[in-house]
């Protein structure tokens, strides 16, 4: 299977279909907003976020961002589209929530612009799951980077026990087990049209934080509703996402 576009074109498609659709996100993503909250309660009791900066890696159009805020937190983002990153500006603006942003940068989350030891927490959401082998191994590292001692990492991404890997785990790239190469057509913002996908097991998310205090991954996994599954070419279609916490 060939692929011709490139991670920026690919990612510049499917926000443009996700706004001219109005399909964007404009809801956190519920795993990272639910364990961020377990977090700042245990590590700020007092529940005075004000002096926190966080960063999202591949921040989209900005939910996640924008929860942070509304908590009190200062935010950075980054992410390789111009729309999304132009919609995220604007979710926060028109939320009231402006003054919260510190930094907003199009660029790419395996060499980021920001100093060391920058960030108290950073979120990833269904980003690195779409990055190479090296690119995947750069920006763990960068998060590793980035992050204050004691800084806080929660990530969403694909798990190998999801349907798609299940069903095509013979396609996957000889050298990268666990990497599927989709472009079946349809919708710029499915899975099975994103390009490069990767899907992760336990045992290379802890040797990819190493050097962490705490590694934790857990597993959701949901059933899509059969209309949606048939969608996308499939009869059930399950879900399985690792939630990703680590502290440094």
């Amino acid at each position: 299977m060939s692929y011709s576009k490139n991670p920026q074109e690919l990612w510049e498609d499917s926000f443009q279909e996700q706004i001219a659709r109005q399909a964007y996100n404009t809801a956190p993503v519920e795993a990272l907003v639910r364990t961020a909250a377990y977090h700042l309660r245990d590590r700020r009791p007092e529940g005075d976020y004000s002096g926190l900066h966080w960063l999202e890696m591949g921040c989209g159009t900005g939910p996640n961002l924008k929860w942070l805020a509304q908590k009190g937190i200062k935010v950075s983002g980054i992410d390789i589209s111009r729309n999304a990153l132009a919609l995220a500006r604007k979710q926060l603006e028109d939320g009231g929530l402006g003054a919260a942003i510190v930094e907003m940068v199009e660029g790419s989350v395996a060499q980021t612009p920001f100093p060391d030891s920058s960030f108290d927490g950073i979120f990833e959401a269904l980003v690195f799951q779409h990055l190479t082998k090296e690119d995947r191994v750069k920006a763990f590292a960068e998060v590793r980077r980035l992050l204050k001692p004691g800084g806080v990492f929660i990530g969403n991404m694909l798990d190998s026990g999801h349907t798609i890997y299940r069903q095509r785990k013979a396609e996957e790239l000889a050298d990268d087990p666990g990497t599927l190469l989709l472009r079946d057509g349809g919708s710029n913002f499915h899975l099975n049209n994103l390009g490069l996908c990767h899907f992760y097991r336990r045992e290379e998310l802890e040797n990819l934080l190493q050097g962490f205090g705490i590694v934790d991954p857990s597993i959701m996994t949901y059933y899509l509703p059969r209309f949606e599954a048939k969608k996308r070419g499939y009869e059930e279609y399950l879900q399985s996402m690792w939630t990703v916490y680590a502290v440094k």
